[in-house]
């Protein structure tokens, strides 16, 4: 047994130690601002740029670093690109990587612009082109938001060969170089402020804090409300919606409530999830809109408030109504004077072109409404 584990020892020293660390090296040069260059005798932060020129003093940070001496300020009264250059300083730094490949970029940031900035922009190049990328692209997600306190953003880099335009598709996927854009904001006085970039080879790593939607957009009716919140570049996070004392999952960035009642406040809580990792909650609070009509109007009809004024209708149809009372309406629909069933909360129409749609709506034996729809249905 001693033998066993003597070899397994030795058998692990004689391992390169390039690829035992291969995936934690982090392949991002100076990434902590700590590094000084010289430009015609002005300091800088090695090798860093800000649209294409060197980034002197005028930029430095040493009040609240992340980490070290330093970290980078940055002002959005311009929009530019922050970005690397190679060891040279001719070209922008590159990546090797190959198709399907997984690359992890993270870096920390704090300030108080409250608009998204720092959007991630990918070149993809072949083996031999130095000039012209085979690809341009920016990634999903990638954007932040600033708070006052130090957060963490990890954005997954993955290109695949099907993400090539259809006349670069046999080109060989070898090199990516990536730049962050910081946007103009008018007659803004905010700053970011950004420190300790990381680039490692694979996904990330266990135990890496996620990071929760910095915006949820709400929008409510009288008894729906819908959220959305920004994309992230890892495939493997899914969300968490806790509303109403319920827990709502989903894989999309976006998520429907319905079954609501008018004109109250909800709490609506979203957080990151995965694995067995979670992101703190971000929540928000939203009020469903009042009914127009009071419930005895005798001009009062409810009706299909997800058709458009131009009685267009999509092939799956959700059926979320305004202007009614009782919830538990019993509803009747035909299709073209054959009676349908809905599944949930949809309806699905058989085909595409005009279709008529019939809905009779019993809130109650003296309130009863039947409405006719021609509809388009594209």
């Amino acid at each position: 047994m001693k033998k066993i584990v003597l070899a397994l020892v030795l058998g692990c020293l004689l391992i390169p130690k390039n690829l035992l660390a291969q995936e934690d090296k982090n392949l991002w040069y100076n990434p902590g601002f700590e590094i000084k260059g010289d430009y015609f005798g002005e300091e800088t932060f090695h090798r860093w740029v800000l649209k294409g020129a060197p980034i002197t003093k005028f930029n430095f940070e040493t009040e609240n670093p992340h980490g070290g001496k330093y970290c980078l300020k940055l002002f959005p009264t311009d929009k530019v690109f922050l970005s690397l250059l190679d060891k040279d300083e001719d070209l922008g730094e590159r990546y090797s990587i190959k198709a399907g490949e997984t690359l992890t970029l993270s870096y920390w940031h704090r300030g108080d612009l409250d608009v998204q900035a720092m959007e991630v922009f990918i070149k993809v190049y072949n083996e031999t082109e130095k000039f012209e990328p085979i690809l341009e692209k920016k990634l999903p997600g990638s954007k932040v938001i600033t708070s006052k306190e130090w957060a963490k953003k990890v954005i997954s880099i993955t290109v695949n060969q099907e993400d090539l335009p259809e006349n670069k598709r046999t080109e060989k996927i070898s090199f990516i170089e990536i730049k962050f854009e910081v946007p103009f904001v008018f007659n803004s006085k905010k700053i970011i402020y950004v420190d300790d970039f990381s680039l490692i080879r694979g996904g990330e790593k266990p135990g890496t804090e996620l990071e929760e939607p910095k915006i949820i957009n709400t929008k409510a009716y009288e008894r729906e409300i819908e959220l959305s919140w920004d994309e992230v570049t890892d495939k493997d996070i899914t969300w968490e919606v806790v509303a109403n004392g319920n827990t709502y999952p989903t894989n999309k960035p976006t998520y429907l409530l319905h079954t609501l009642e008018p004109s109250k406040e909800y709490t609506v809580k979203v957080c990151a999830v995965k694995g067995k990792d979670k992101s703190k909650y971000k929540e928000v609070k939203v009020r469903t809109s009042s009914i127009f009509k009071e419930d005895n109007d005798i001009t009062r009809v409810p009706y299909l408030r997800t058709l458009n004024a131009f009685d267009n209708a999509p092939q799956t149809l959700n059926l979320f109504y305004s202007d009614l009372y009782n919830a538990s309406a019993k509803f009747t629909y035909w299709i073209d004077g054959v009676k349908v069933t809905p599944e949930g909360y949809q309806l699905k129409f058989p085909r595409k072109g005009k279709q008529e749609l019939k809905v009779r709506i019993e809130e109650s034996t003296d309130k009863v409404w039947t409405l006719t729809y021609n509809l388009d249905v594209i």
